[in-house]
């Protein structure tokens, strides 16, 4: 089974991925240390992370994944900055208004499966799902991590829709919609954009927005630790391995 076979059948919460029966019991961890530890994880880690969900995965080399991840941090990073020199702000709700885009609020998604945290909807709208946030908040009171402080949280989430927004606006020349892998070439050339490169760049976008000194994705654990937290443990586990061969490659 490859890695995205294999960590499909856990939540992705940034995706909206359904929680999957027969999920298998993975070791429980306080939630003070579980915090410690993910906001200890380095970027790269976290890029291998997004790419154990990305469907091209197996085609890729570790190489190439290195230079997608430092390529997909840095064109997040670049683009808020552009995009506060624009607007002249660093406030999201205040970015959103100016790019004419719709913010929405709204408790869950229609129907209640699928654990989601916000989204973008072409062209110009963005919902918060705001059970979420009222339930980090909780959590924040556990363990001590200001990223889930309600007003936080909400510019979090929101800053990272707000690249998908960019994405949409400036498609023909950003690096996560022009870079693409060739999959083939006989008979007919077959170039494929890489999923993940956009969520990797949206979480760059909003540490940028938000000046965090941790990673946004440290909520994709986090946020579905409070829906359902053996498959945060999951998570936690498999991101916690990506940190130890990291460190290993390092060595070697």
């Amino acid at each position: 089974m490859g890695n995205y076979e294999k960590w499909k059948t856990l939540m992705d919460a940034f995706s909206g991925q359904k929680p999957v029966e027969n999920m298998p019991s993975f070791p429980e961890v306080p939630i003070v240390q579980m915090v410690q530890t993910l906001c200890s994880i380095e970027e790269q880690v976290w890029g291998m992370y997004a790419f154990e969900r990305e469907p091209l995965e197996g085609k890729i080399s570790l190489g190439q994944k290195k230079q997608y991840i430092k390529a997909a941090n840095e064109c997040g990073r670049s683009w808020a900055k552009k995009v506060m020199k624009e607007y002249e702000t660093a406030q999201p709700e205040t970015i959103a208004k100016k790019m004419g885009i719709a913010v929405k609020k709204t408790a869950r998604p229609i129907g209640g499966e699928i654990v989601l945290f916000a989204q973008f909807v072409r062209p110009n709208e963005i919902t918060i799902f705001t059970d979420c946030i009222h339930k980090a908040n909780l959590l924040e009171k556990e363990c001590d991590c200001k990223i889930l402080q309600e007003d936080i949280l909400e510019k979090i989430l929101l800053s990272h829709e707000l690249f998908h927004a960019v994405e949409e606006k400036h498609q023909k020349e950003i690096y996560t919609h022009t870079e693409k892998i060739e999959l083939w070439k006989k008979p007919f050339s077959n170039r494929s954009k890489i999923v993940c490169l956009s969520e990797i760049a949206a979480m760059a976008f909003a540490a940028e927005i938000m000046r965090l000194q941790v990673s946004p994705y440290m909520l994709d654990i986090l946020l579905t630790y409070s829906y359902d937290k053996n498959a945060a443990y999951g998570l936690y586990e498999e991101i916690c391995s990506l940190q130890a061969q990291f460190h290993d490659e390092a060595i070697l």
